[in-house]
């Protein structure tokens, strides 16, 4: 008897694949699906072929396409170009173009893999969606709530860019590789046919464009007064002390090289309306306290004022913080001060392995 319909997204690549076949010898009914997406048809380099995006590629649909006919299990290609332009291409151009450093793989799986990729599972009468993310969903019987956990393989562990699942979405959200390590999945793959996966490279970087920097991307798509030169200055002083060559090149904590000053400086912030670049010492980076914008959470909401662990960056340590506010809004306020909070990005929030959510810092 079926364990329940699943509509797994076959990326072309190792983890998806091996996910589809835990899934397979598990007993689920598995559909096979590879989604779509928009990629940036100005970049120059492609302009003498179709342009593809690195998760979706011409190869990576056959890739996928494959494994669903040597598994033996329906397969549909669902078109989202027009929908993740929307909601994650639109959204990220928008972001900087307010001096802002987005996440889009965030949005992506807000948006798209947990978001338009459940309702076609609706659609198809299917029981969940399935992927090849490294964290794990669990139910507790005993507080009867869904929990949202990282990885046990800190490397590979993807929890940081799936905080906006809830307690709607993770009941119907499966994660077959999550609690194992990449060794382990590609000796599964080795030894069950799949040696092409296993040694396939894995994309790297933003999908939608083909460099490895977003800036070039931005400056196709934005208007060029964003890109136009201005001052730098020192923060604490007001002096004036260089010119940046675009505000949108520089991001909150990078190494700012200054002509003729040989300390080291750093990117501390920045004011779109004069197109001023702010820098100062590595020590002037640390910050007491942040705020956030668009709070979910993946079990329920905390008590003001409550002690929490927070990440802002993917691969960050966990800081230990108080939560103060209610809503969608909220403060954060570390016990030691943090380096080089960057508006735009998101701040986790988990009390040990347990993600509780997050929100966008702003």
């Amino acid at each position: 008897m079926s364990k329940g319909r699943v509509l797994v997204g076959l990326s072309g690549g190792l983890d998806s694949t091996i996910a589809a076949f835990l899934l397979k010898e598990a007993g689920y009914e598995v559909i096979g699906v590879h989604l779509k997406l928009w990629s940036d048809d100005k970049a120059p380099e492609l302009q003498r072929n179709l342009p593809e995006n690195k998760c979706c590629s011409v190869r990576d649909l056959m890739l996928a396409r494959g494994v669903a006919k040597k598994l033996d299990m329906p397969f549909y290609l669902f078109d989202f170009r027009e929908k993740f332009k929307k909601a994650v291409v639109d959204d990220f151009l928008e972001r900087f173009a307010m001096g802002l450093t987005p996440n889009p793989c965030i949005e992506c799986n807000r948006h798209v893999k947990f978001g338009f990729f459940l309702e076609k599972m609706k659609e198809l009468g299917a029981d969940y969606v399935a992927t090849g993310h490294y964290c794990l969903n669990t139910w507790n019987a005993e507080k009867k709530h869904w929990e949202f956990r990282r990885s046990p393989d800190d490397r590979k562990d993807q929890s940081y860019f799936l905080y906006t699942l809830d307690q709607e979405k993770l009941p119907h959200v499966l994660f077959p590789v999550g609690h194992m390590n990449k060794d382990q999945v590609r000796e599964i793959a080795l030894a069950n046919g799949f040696e092409e996966f296993a040694a396939k490279r894995e994309s790297q970087g933003v999908c939608f464009f083909p460099e490895a920097n977003h800036t070039a991307f931005l400056e196709r798509h934005l208007p060029p007064q964003l890109f136009s030169k201005g001052q730098i200055v020192m923060k604490k002083t007001n002096e004036a002390i260089g010119e940046h060559e675009g505000l949108l090149k520089y991001t909150v904590g990078q190494r700012a090289r200054v002509a003729g000053v040989a300390r080291p400086l750093y990117v501390l912030s920045n004011d779109l309306p004069t197109n001023t670049l702010f820098v100062g010492q590595d020590e002037e980076l640390l910050t007491p306290e942040l705020q956030l914008k668009k709070v979910v959470w993946t079990i329920a909401d905390v008590a003001d004022a409550s002690e929490i662990e927070i990440r802002i960056r993917h691969g960050g340590k966990p800081q230990q913080a108080r939560i103060f506010g209610k809503g969608s809004e909220r403060t954060i306020k570390f016990t030691t001060p943090v380096r080089a909070i960057t508006p735009g990005q998101s701040a986790v929030f988990s009390d040990g392995e347990l993600i509780l959510g997050g929100g966008i810092i702003v």
